[in-house]
């Protein structure tokens, strides 16, 4: 049996600047140096995040190369990881930093050693850059080359990932951060990229555990090491009275993160698709995987002080069910970050929110798309959609330019990340009651036990578009289908 292993805390000497395309400066430093002290102790690192280099001199374009590839990286247990994949040697991929109404051409290469394709996670791409064979085509063969061009519709936080065999490809490193800047919108003093994800090691070896049971595939992966940004030992430098913009993805393959920040509070300004027009406040926030969320931190800390980002342990069943997954780093809850206040005091910017984007319907929407069913057959070990599994669920037809409600009931006992691709949505209704908290775009969703919740949209992006669930696992085990959005 597989034991947790220990989180490696050490300060970490990485550190990357933000040239701050289309948002004014280069992100501030919170240390003027990085490396060691006099002692030898690591620093820690300089807030910010290194784009792609942009090949093209347009304001208007933004042309990168992007190579897909095998890389023994260290998550932070001071072991390479031999089953390692990564974007342009990193991990978590370098963002793609652009601003709304750009054209993005990615020139992407293909040097693994099996087939795939890349999805652009969150954004109103055209069907055949999806990333889904359905609609592109072939995929990546090894060795070869494919170029991904679209327009940006969508200011806000998105990642993209591959998106074949996701549960083994994901998990080895292919992941990567997308920051489309609003008009108008200002840096914040600190703007951090925060990707999370988890990874099951062998307790022996290190490496990356084989999806070796049934269980794990109806279960979904959860890891035994928690990792921001590719490593467990991350450690960043504030200043009090900073102000920092956390941009939260989970990248994981199973897991639900519920973080909170020692000493500090959390102010939700953007989810999914953008900024909020009425952020909100909370202690510890919940995010499914494949979710994003924008959080603004006010640096209150005193120079010397250190605090800890801690995840705490999320059910992925109900309370009271017949089953509770075990989770590998315990019940408890688990440090997978540290601030550390350095010396002085900054009067900050402070945070001036960009003008939001957000979903308005003046009247309720009564015409139904579709209601999907969610639900498990223990016995057989499937999750299914519409009672079938991939490639046999069937195909929902709806049409362009309506206003348009969908229900998910969830008929289980466990919790589903519920993905669409390709347009944006509303969610109006929890369980019969209205969400908890702001409204906002979102393309990902949880979708909680023996609860139905209820989405509207306007369905403006014609096509072709997958739908599932993004516990990899179980999107890899046919828990997926096809909408059609007819003009």
């Amino acid at each position: 049996m597989r034991s947790a292993l220990p989180l490696f805390l050490s300060l970490s000497i990485t550190a990357c600047m933000d040239p701050g395309r289309g948002a004014g400066d280069s992100v501030p430093s919170t240390d003027d140096s990085v490396g060691t002290d006099d002692t030898g102790t690591a620093k820690p690192e300089v807030c910010g995040y290194m784009p792609m280099p942009d090949l093209d001199a347009s304001t208007d374009v933004v042309e990168v190369n992007l190579t897909a590839s095998a890389l023994e990286w260290d998550p932070g247990t001071g072991v390479p990881l031999t089953g390692g994949m990564a974007f342009n040697d990193s991990v978590p991929g370098p963002v793609l930093e652009a601003n709304l109404g750009d054209t993005v051409r990615v020139h992407f290469t293909n040097d693994l050693d099996f087939e795939t394709s890349l999805h652009w996670h969150g954004l109103r791409v055209t069907p055949e850059m999806d990333g889904i064979m359905q609609t592109m085509g072939d995929p990546v063969e090894p060795g070869e080359t494919f170029d991904y061009e679209f327009t940006l519709q969508d200011a806000g936080f998105y990642w993209f990932h591959t998106h074949m065999d996701t549960a083994t490809t994901i998990e080895a490193g292919l992941y990567a951060p997308i920051i489309v800047h609003a008009p108008g919108e200002v840096a914040p003093d600190c703007d951090q990229p925060m990707v999370l994800d988890d990874i099951l090691l062998e307790e022996d070896t290190l490496q990356i555990a084989p999806p070796d049971t049934d269980m794990m595939q109806l279960m979904g992966r959860l890891g035994n090491v928690l990792m921001v940004n590719g490593r467990s030992d991350h450690s960043y430098g504030w200043t009090k009275g900073q102000t920092t913009l956390w941009r939260f993805v989970n990248a994981s393959n199973a897991r639900y993160w519920d973080l909170y920040l020692e000493g500090h509070q959390l102010t939700v300004v953007g989810t999914d698709g953008g900024f909020l027009a009425e952020p909100y406040t909370v202690d510890n926030l919940v995010i499914s995987p494949g979710e994003r969320y924008l959080v603004v931190v006010q640096a209150t800390g005193e120079p010397g002080q250190s605090y800890r980002l801690m995840n705490k342990r999320f059910q992925l069943h109900e309370e009271g069910g017949d089953m509770v997954e075990p989770d590998p780093v315990g019940n408890g809850d688990n440090p997978v970050a540290t601030v550390v206040y350095g010396g002085g005091e900054t009067a900050g910017t402070g945070w001036t929110q960009p003008t939001p984007d957000v979903p308005s319907w003046g009247a309720p929407v009564e015409n139904l798309g579709h209601h999907w069913l969610l639900d498990e057959d223990m016995m057989g070990g499937s999750v299914t959609i519409d009672g079938a599994t991939w490639p046999d669920v069937p195909m929902v037809d709806v049409a362009m330019n309506v206003d348009t409600m969908f229900e998910v009931e969830n008929a289980s006992e466990m919790h589903h990340p519920f993905h669409i691709h390709g347009n944006r949505f509303q969610v109006v209704d929890v369980g019969g009651e209205l969400p908890a908290n702001a409204v906002g775009w979102k393309d990902t969703f949880d979708i909680p036990p023996r609860t139905t919740v209820t989405l509207v949209s306007a369905l403006d992006n014609p096509g072709e578009w997958m739908y599932h669930c993004h516990i990899l696992e179980h999107g890899d085990d046919g828990m997926a289908g096809l909408m059609t959005v007819e003009e």
